[in-house]
């Protein structure tokens, strides 16, 4: 019986260690990685060519590399990484085709410097994207673009130590032509993010470590953005607002406004739209065109009704029934106002 129960025993012991072993092994080892930092200040000199459609932009900057002798020592023990460049551990984890792209080293050799680190840089240029544009109070608020440097996948393992970025205390800012047509540059910042933890892939390649982002955000010129699309739309809604003033006895002239109202907010709201992407939820502006439509067709059956009701009243009761219409008309009028004031105020608030 005790052979038996060691013998089983011995079985699951041999099980644990086979479906176990290696994954706390792995672990273990993670956990034994020391860290290097390599220090990164970034310098952006241009942003443009900017897509509202695709949130694309192109960028072109400085990137200049601090880093530990151990870690060039490392670069070129490793076959893996072809030319033995501290880029060759980074990526641009926003970038778009990067095959576009380019890295221009400043220096032939990297520099040595007092504290005996090692100084590379590189002009780079390439376009990204960003996934944090929100145009919910388009044409207001604010227009986010972002360089987001992470170390490579598997970067962590070709040194044989944890990869950590840092962010830099000098060196960092934007150059003169880093304005952006029709927009205000409001603020930027250079700084570490949270970590991302780790992936499927991070996983087999090394940790992904935490990322150092760029930001740079820009302010939609409130004065152009009324001028172009709210100034067009509030004259047209105006003079719908502004029909039901006409004696109530000029049922057809009332009658022939609504419908070309309708057509000309139908061509505005589509003018805008073409200059959006395709978005899953509304925009401010929509808000505004969507509530246009309401109040046109409610004017226009309060006008067929008016009108109806005019052909069929005798001489005696017209009084009284234009009087009736002139109220109908009135609180129409004041609801109209005070929906258009409500959406206006709940934007401004969201902002």
């Amino acid at each position: 019986m005790n052979r038996h129960w060691f013998f089983k025993l011995f079985i699951v012991s041999l099980l644990a260690i086979g479906l176990f072993g290696p994954a706390l092994q792995v672990q273990s080892q993670k956990q034994d990685l020391s860290n290097e930092v390599i220090e990164v200040s970034m310098w952006i000199d241009n942003v443009y060519g900017f897509s509202v459609k695709d949130k694309t932009y192109n960028i072109q900057g400085s990137l200049l590399f601090t880093y530990p002798q151990f870690v060039q020592n490392k670069l070129k023990e490793s076959d893996q990484i072809a030319g033995a460049n501290i880029i060759d551990l980074v990526q641009f984890e926003n970038m778009v085709e990067p095959w576009n792209s380019s890295f221009t080293p400043l220096y032939a050799v990297p520099k040595l410097l007092a504290d005996k680190r090692l100084a590379q840089g590189y002009d780079f240029s390439g376009s990204f994207y960003s996934n944090s544009i929100n145009f919910k109070n388009y044409p207001f608020g604010v227009l986010p673009l972002s360089v987001v440097l992470q170390p490579r996948v598997g970067a962590s393992s070709d040194i044989g130590r944890n990869l950590l970025l840092k962010v830099a205390s000098s060196g960092n800012g934007l150059g003169s032509k880093a304005g952006l047509s029709g927009y205000e540059l409001s603020s930027w910042r250079f700084h570490n993010v949270a970590n991302q933890g780790e992936t499927g892939l991070g996983s087999q390649g090394g940790k992904i470590l935490e990322s150092i982002v760029f930001e740079i955000n820009y302010q939609i010129n409130a004065f152009s953005s009324v001028v172009r699309w709210l100034l067009p739309l509030a004259i047209v809604m105006l003079l719908m607002l502004l029909t039901p003033n006409l004696r109530s006895s000029l049922c057809s002239d009332r009658l022939a406004i609504p419908p070309v109202v309708m057509l000309t907010v139908a061509f505005l709201q589509q003018a805008y739209r073409e200059s959006l992407p395709s978005l899953p939820y509304l925009t401010f502006l929509d808000g505004l065109y969507t509530f246009s439509y309401v109040v046109t067709l409610a004017f226009f059956l309060l006008f067929i009704w008016a009108s109806n009701c005019m052909d069929r009243v005798d001489a005696k009761s017209r009084d009284f029934l234009i009087h009736r219409i002139d109220k109908w008309d009135l609180r129409l009028q004041l609801v109209s106002i005070s929906g258009f004031g409500f959406i206006t105020v709940f934007a401004f608030w969201r902002f």
